[in-house]
């Protein structure tokens, strides 16, 4: 059986202007678009002058019902279009079933490169992005929250949260809770007309919660504070220490890029000065 593809296609998280090229000549060939609200992308394709073919809804609350028709539709060899209200689909929207589905039955899916709010919110953080969790919306049971709120605790490097308006304040005093004090970002509206970014602690933020409770939020958390000490002991450790946990790593089989990685956090030494450090003691230890 020949099945047609799928294309999970990004449309704007607020300024319309954000949409691609390439997924708008996507959307003017679809004959069937799955959307999580057919209203909204109506309106995103009438303002792109697009006649508006079949739409279907397709949101978390019929997801595995609509499954059926999706997957009759690429059986007759035709593509499926995939949108949700704003951002990519798959990411903390529908899509993430029917892809895993969609493997299974070796149908193609292609995922177009686009709006979303973890990229820009990262990018303007000033916390590292050389490497970052994303944890999307959190549950809202209690034990898979308190979960991933320890999660979120222990992992040493930026994470990035979303959060609705009329939840943020609850998450931001559970952040403070589980993590102590931490350096935040806290995005609002992206890409919109009152995009704010503000920068500040989880201290002070829940002593003093001057935030405009609206539009939607997504927050990028630094990782794990560095004690005093810690910050002391790894200034003071030298260039023969560092060779020494270096050869010691390599002994144990430890890949180059790896052995950088904690290298740099070891020490105060950039990312491309301690991989250039390991490649040295590497070469003097082949020697």
């Amino acid at each position: 059986m020949t099945y047609g593809d799928i294309y999970l296609i990004p449309v704007p998280i607020g300024n319309l202007g954000d949409i691609t090229l390439r997924a708008l000549e996507l959307l003017k060939k679809a004959e069937l678009i799955a959307c999580e609200d057919t209203r909204v992308t109506s309106f995103l394709l009438q303002r792109y002058k697009i006649p508006v073919p079949q739409l279907i809804s397709f949101h978390k609350f019929n997801e595995k019902q609509r499954e059926g028709i999706l997957f009759k539709h690429l059986e007759s060899g035709k593509d499926l279009m995939i949108v949700s209200d704003a951002g990519s689909p798959a990411i903390s929207d529908p899509a993430e079933n029917i892809v895993k589905e969609a493997i299974t039955k070796g149908i193609k899916v292609f995922a177009l490169p686009g709006a979303s709010a973890i990229l820009p919110a990262l990018s303007v953080s000033g916390f590292t992005t050389r490497q970052f969790q994303f944890v999307g919306f959190l549950p809202q049971q209690s034990k898979n929250r308190r979960e991933i709120l320890q999660q979120i605790a222990e992992y040493p490097w930026t994470t990035v949260i979303y959060e609705a308006p009329h939840r943020i304040l609850k998450l931001l005093e559970e952040l403070y809770s589980a993590c102590g004090d931490r350096k935040i970002c806290i995005c609002r509206e992206i890409s919109k007309l009152y995009e704010e970014h503000i920068y500040t602690t989880l201290e002070e933020i829940n002593k003093h919660p001057s935030l405009i409770i609206k539009g939607e939020f997504c927050l990028v958390l630094d990782g794990q504070k560095i004690k005093a000490e810690d910050e002391k002991e790894r200034e003071d450790l030298t260039e023969d220490e560092l060779i020494d946990y270096i050869t010691s790593a390599l002994d144990n089989g430890l890949k180059t890029k790896e052995i950088s990685e904690i290298v740099c956090l070891m020490s105060s030494l950039s990312a491309r000065d301690a991989y250039k450090l390991v490649i040295k003691t590497k070469r003097e230890k082949e020697k």
